[in-house]
Formats: C-alpha cells, structure tokens, sequence
C-alpha cells in the first residue's frame, strides 16, 4: 500500500474508532432508536393517558418513536425497579407516581428494591393532583369540622379507604388522624376504594379528583374539602383542608418522568426540554385542565428537590401511625 493511502486508512480507522468510543459523539446522535416509555399503571389509567400523550409529543418533537410499555403491579414499584435497573443511555424511561419514588425510603414499612435518590434521575414532574374528602350521603356531617367531632365521638368505629399502602389517599388519611387527632382504621381497597365507601364498608375516603366530582355531583357520594394548599379550578366551591380547621394540611399526588440514575447529563437535559415542550402542547394542557392537575416542578432540578422533601415530609408519619405493608 502506497504510504499516502495507509495515512488515509489510518485516519479514516481512528476517526471511525472515535465516532463508536466517544460519549460525546454518541450523546450527539441520541435518539438514535425507539425510546421504551416504563407506565407502572394499568392501561386507561389517567397517568397512562397522561404518558400516552407525552409520548406522542416526544415523539413528534424528536422524530423518533417513544413507545408507551405498560408494566403494573404493586403500586407502581415493579415498573421503576425495571427502568432503575437498566442501562443508563436514555431509552428505558419511567412514569412514576409519587408513591413509588416516596416509599424508597422505607416509609409506611414498605421497601422496594432501588433508591429513588441514588438509582434514579428525575427529569421532569408533569402533574400534581389533589384528591378530594369523600364520604357517603348517609353519614350526617357536611364539614371536615362535622365529620372530626363524629368520629371523635365514637372511637375505633370509622375507617378509611385508599387504593394502596403509602399511595397519596393513605398518606392524606394518616396526615388528617395525626392533624386531627383521630383514630380512623386504613382499609387498603386496591380494586374499587369508591365502592367501599358507597357500600358502608369504609365511611372515609380522599378520592382523586378525576373519580370523586362526578359521583359527587350525581349526589352518590358527599364533598367535603380539597387536599391542595390552594382551591382547584374545577372544583372552586370545595374548601380546602386547611380552611377547614387544619391549617397546613396539603396532600398531593404526583407523576413524573425518570430515568436510570447514570444517564449522561447532555441526554437528561435534552429529555427534560423534550417533556417540557410536550406538557406546553395544547392536547396536554386541555387534559390536565379537565382533570384538575396543577403543573409540576419547573425543572429537573426542581422535581428532584420536591421528591427528597416528600421522602423526609411523610417518614414520620409512616412511622407515628404505625403503617406497614400487608403481610403475603
């Protein structure tokens, strides 16, 4: 070989070894295949409705496909182990909700198989929800006030429902016990919690939003507050918990979007502007406003400043109500 073609070879070698070898390069071209989008929800859920449409929108936005992989199961855990455990290069992303990034720290006796803080990268929360005090339409109370002086009156008879240990519905029970000074029993009701109540097996319930207004407004069920710091927009004439007597009460449910803790920093900030320019769409917005969600932490920094204050805020409460998990 004549020596200017070996240089030429050499070259063309050793910049081809840099294009494969260099994190750089390879950020540079990312994404480069389908993005696999975790939901640790069952499908039709509103949060899988909610990444249904973030999905579109990165799609859309990335011109490379970002596919929405159902995978639920106890309480949102099996999914987020499954995308803390895989490689960090960006294409295997969570949709979690607050309850499995909070329960990592062992609050309320459970205690998953990853650490939220050391296996996972936030990247952007997409949408806070309040739930809304519920009770049947046959318990004589109309107030938060009414319904905390009944209960007070007859110790160890009134119980509450939630769709699961630690979830936004079981903490908000256990914040109003603590707050109140009440000793109302938790009765996990994965499958219908609703239900539960308009059968007279539980007498308390913090319903999401979405569920709760309708049967409301349908007179199957009572209102009696908001767990938001702030009324909501669709529900402006409910008061929230702290106007009714416990001052700073605020429970919220929460999703957002994570990743492997590891994934280059250039590849998390792209996905963090990807999702904010998604939930700014209008298909996104409309659907929030419907639900009554409020926006999420402004950023990646943010949202992981709001998950390390929801792991220290309800540790203690998991541990002054006594809660753990049911035994298999």
């Amino acid at each position: 070989m004549r020596p200017s073609l070996r240089i030429l070879s050499l070259a063309f070698l050793a910049v081809s070894n840099l294009a494969f070898s260099s994190p750089t390069l390879a950020q540079a071209a990312y994404p480069s295949k389908p993005i696999r989008l975790i939901v640790p929800f069952a499908a039709g859920s509103a949060p899988d409705v909610l990444a249904r449409l973030l999905a579109q929108g990165m799609t859309d936005s990335m011109a490379s496909p970002v596919v929405v992989e159902n995978l639920p199961g106890a309480g949102g855990t099996i999914g987020v182990d499954r995308v803390a455990k895989a490689t960090p290069d960006g294409y295997t992303l969570v949709v979690a909700g607050d309850a499995a990034c909070v329960l990592s720290g062992g609050n309320y006796g459970v205690n998953p198989p990853y650490d939220t803080l050391r296996d996972l990268a936030p990247i952007a929360q997409l949408a806070v929800t309040p739930n809304v005090l519920v009770v049947p339409v046959d318990l004589p109370v109309r107030s938060v006030q009414e319904l905390v002086s009944l209960v007070r009156s007859q110790p160890g008879k009134f119980s509450y429902a939630s769709a699961g240990i630690g979830l936004s519905q079981h903490r908000a029970g256990e914040l109003m016990n603590a707050m109140a000074g009440l000793d109302m029993v938790h009765v996990p009701s994965p499958t219908n919690s609703l239900i539960d109540l308009t059968t007279g097996r539980v007498q308390v319930l913090f319903s999401n939003v979405v569920n709760a207004l309708p049967m409301a407004s349908a007179g199957k069920l009572r209102a009696l507050a908001i767990t938001s710091s702030a009324r909501s927009p669709v529900a402006p004439e409910l008061p929230t918990m702290a106007e009714s007597g416990l001052p700073g009460f605020e429970a919220l449910a929460w999703f957002g979007l994570l990743a492997p803790s590891g994934t280059p920093a250039p590849i998390v900030q792209r996905l963090e502007s990807e999702a904010q320019k998604a939930l700014n769409s209008q298909a996104i917005r409309e659907r929030l406003a419907t639900t009554g969600a409020l926006p999420g932490a402004a950023n990646a920094q943010a949202f992981e400043r709001v998950i390390r204050e929801d792991i220290k805020r309800w540790a203690p409460k998991g541990a002054l109500a006594g809660a753990t998990a049911p035994k298999s």
